[in-house]
């Protein structure tokens, strides 16, 4: 469900949004929310000035380390299959509860920008984007931060808040991993990368960012598990689960002999320490068959 969708559910509302790359300003008639949830209590209510749009330089954000002993969290535990507006995906808040956060099935439409995986809450301003202005009338929006396979974005929200108010906390120095997304949980905030491009965001209250530098990364080193002789959905879910990007060379049903398709190889191999996120390739076979591609 797109932004657009979701204006004609409610209120006049007034949005903004910057990329990283670039400045974007939207000024919308109706807008009730992007997502759904966090509490109106977590919301910043304090009155920002009005600003006009600015150039939002790509520059990284103050230093933050995940730790390398971040801990996967169980993608089971933050499971939602209906947020209340439709959208299923992955629901979680920061420990301090500044902060709610999702990684959705399928991006969500901000304004023509993707947005797979985002945070919203008490956050700072990232540098070279205006602060989030409240109108006369509307009651003060909520900044957040998102990401998605063209980049991150900074969006003032005004209307309800966006996530799901029954969202698992994710503890501190702990990472979850779904959907071709990382977010990581820190005492300094929280960041969330799309693992293929590696482009993400940081937000916390005293300094957020739409770039990650090599230190702020979600990215823990995690061992490549062997899913050879798995079927290609089965072998995915397995990566996925251990933190990693699976892609897939050749079929995933059944082969031109009539045989099931199965993960003949893998590259890196078993074995392998890769970072968080790392592309694993997959390539498949008729099963019964040692040559030719499934």
């Amino acid at each position: 469900m797109s932004i657009e969708q979701d204006r004609a559910r409610g209120a006049g509302a007034g949005w903004k949004r910057f990329g990283s790359n670039r400045a974007v300003v939207a000024v919308a008639a109706t807008l009730t929310v992007l997502l759904t949830g966090c509490s109106a209590g977590n919301s910043d209510t304090a009155t920002a000035p009005t600003a006009t749009s600015t150039q939002v330089p790509a520059a990284p954000a103050a230093a933050a380390t995940p730790g390398k002993s971040a801990k996967p969290a169980d993608t089971a535990e933050y499971r939602q299959d209906d947020d209340g507006f439709g959208r299923a995906g992955y629901f979680f808040t920061s420990p301090s509860g500044a902060f709610s956060c999702a990684i959705f099935d399928a991006s969500v439409s901000a304004y023509g920008t993707p947005v797979g995986a985002a945070c919203q809450g008490r956050a700072a301003t990232p540098a070279g984007a205006e602060d989030c202005a409240k109108s006369e009338g509307l009651q003060a929006p909520v900044p957040g931060l998102g990401v998605g396979p063209s980049g991150t974005t900074f969006f003032c929200n005004v209307g309800s808040p966006l996530f799901t108010t029954t969202s698992t906390v994710l503890p501190y120095d702990s990472s979850l991993t779904v959907n071709g997304y990382t977010c990581h949980s820190a005492q300094s905030g929280v960041s969330c990368q799309e693992n293929r491009n590696g482009k993400g965001f940081r937000v916390s209250r005293e300094s957020s960012a739409l770039t990650l530098d090599g230190a702020q990364r979600p990215g823990a080193s995690v061992t490549v598990p062997d899913v050879r002789g798995e079927r290609p959905a089965a072998a995915e879910n397995l990566l996925t689960n251990a933190g990693l990007t699976a892609k897939i060379m050749g079929g995933t049903g059944r082969g031109p002999r009539g045989g099931q398709c199965v993960v003949a190889e893998q590259e890196p191999v078993a074995g392998t320490k890769v970072a968080t996120g790392a592309l694993i390739t997959l390539t498949t076979r008729e099963i019964g068959y040692e040559s030719g591609i499934c």
